[in-house]
């Protein structure tokens, strides 16, 4: 690799040409070689490629300031100075120390500033007259067992059934009942007259508290 003084020198033409093409050289290559350049100048780069270390000379021209670490095999750069945030710096939603972040870490912030709501959707369910699922979440399958009654079967079974069933009708007029258990919920739909009916579409919610 090319070093040069950038000082082209009074010469013959052969020779300017092959000192300005070694100034070139050391120019686009940032002077990469394994012992840092004799002659400097202030914010010139060198690549050091005894450690494959990338420097910056310093604005007053007396040191040489790490920028990174080139990873020659990974074609990978790794800036020098960042350091990897702690997990308490990574939890900490009100620090401003800058850092790299890990898979783990990011893991560890996340689960450490997440807001978990007191009570959660575990299920719901759009469906037709007949019971078909036109959309759902949670749900494992509709049956209309008679006229106007639908049973919805979770995906998951509850602990227990002290959770709240919301049902909805669209297409009818009259009255829902929701009787849910561990497994699944019963709708009952009835017309004004309270006798069963199929609305023309059906759904229910289902919620419970963490």
């Amino acid at each position: 690799m090319a070093q040069h003084d950038f000082n082209i020198d009074n010469q013959s033409a052969p020779a300017f040409r092959g000192d300005l093409n070694n100034a070139l050289e050391a120019l686009v290559t940032l002077s990469s070689n394994a012992t840092a350049p004799a002659t400097t100048y202030a914010g010139m780069f060198w690549h050091d490629t005894a450690v494959n270390t990338l420097y910056i000379r310093s604005d007053a021209d007396d040191a040489w300031i790490a920028l990174g670490t080139l990873d020659q095999s990974a074609n990978t750069f790794a800036p020098a100075g960042v350091a990897e945030l702690t997990q308490v710096q990574a939890e900490d939603d009100t620090s401003t120390v800058f850092g790299q972040v890990s898979g783990e870490r990011l893991a560890q912030a996340v689960a450490a500033n997440v807001v978990v709501p007191d009570n959660h959707i575990f299920a719901w369910v759009q469906f037709s007259s007949t019971g078909a699922i036109q959309d759902s979440f949670g749900v494992s399958s509709v049956v209309r067992t008679a006229t106007g009654r639908f049973t919805v079967t979770w995906s998951t079974a509850q602990p227990d059934d002290n959770y709240y069933t919301n049902a909805s009708g669209y297409g009818f007029s009259g009255s829902i009942m929701a009787d849910p258990n561990t497994t699944t919920a019963t709708l009952e739909y009835k017309n004004l007259s309270n006798s069963f009916t199929n609305p023309t579409q059906g759904g229910c919610v289902a919620i419970r508290s963490l």
